[in-house]
């Protein structure tokens, strides 16, 4: 009988693959993976900007890009509807998917930081304000970054530059459902891009 431990690499369990979460998602709502790797890329941007940990930007990056596998859960009708139609239930339904979203996360084996971020990356800043910071700093972050690229998707083709109305109607929201912090580094980052781009 041999006397060498077990292996590390024997042990150690595999690192969770986004992708398969992502393609599954991608099948039931069109544009899911551009939107998540969009929302991934401004989160991380935004969490570099405010001068956060690098491993913490990482692990918001992570979350950004799974915050809505929750959707997964959600009935296929729904997720074709737009929202302005939905009965106040069928929104409900619809607004459910970040805690969905973090089970699945958790069961696919995905670091518990990153779970708790997508968590709560539905929720609004105003609830907790300043003061009684209710929402993690890094769902803010997410939370800001989906609404832009959801914004910048609204607003492509729009006479005078679609990012231009979209960082707009992104900055509108400062203060009552997005942290103002957070949109501000946001902006930055974003108008930094614009100049960079000619």
């Amino acid at each position: 009988m041999s006397s060498d431990p077990p292996s590390a690499a024997r042990s150690a369990a595999p690192d969770p693959d986004p992708e398969i979460l992502l393609d599954a998602l991608a099948d039931r709502v069109v544009g899911a993976r551009e939107h998540a790797d969009a929302t991934a890329s401004y989160a991380f941007a935004t969490a570099v900007e405010l001068g956060l940990d690098r491993d913490f930007c990482g692990t918001v990056r992570t979350a950004a890009r799974l915050h809505e596998i929750g959707k997964l859960y959600i009935r296929r009708e729904l997720l074709a509807r737009p929202e302005d139609e939905l009965s106040r239930r069928a929104r409900a339904e619809l607004e459910s998917h970040p805690a969905a979203g973090n089970l699945l996360a958790r069961g696919a084996g995905f670091p518990v930081p990153v779970c708790e971020l997508i968590l709560h990356c539905g929720e609004r800043f105003d609830v907790g304000g300043e003061d009684t910071p209710d929402v993690p700093l890094g769902s803010r972050i997410v939370a800001a970054a989906c609404e832009y690229d959801r914004q910048l998707a609204r607003h492509t083709g729009d006479e005078g530059g679609g990012r231009r109305w979209a960082l707009i109607a992104t900055v509108a929201q400062s203060g009552s459902r997005l942290d103002p912090l957070v949109v501000d580094a946001l902006a930055r980052v974003v108008e930094r891009a614009q100049g960079a781009a000619g």
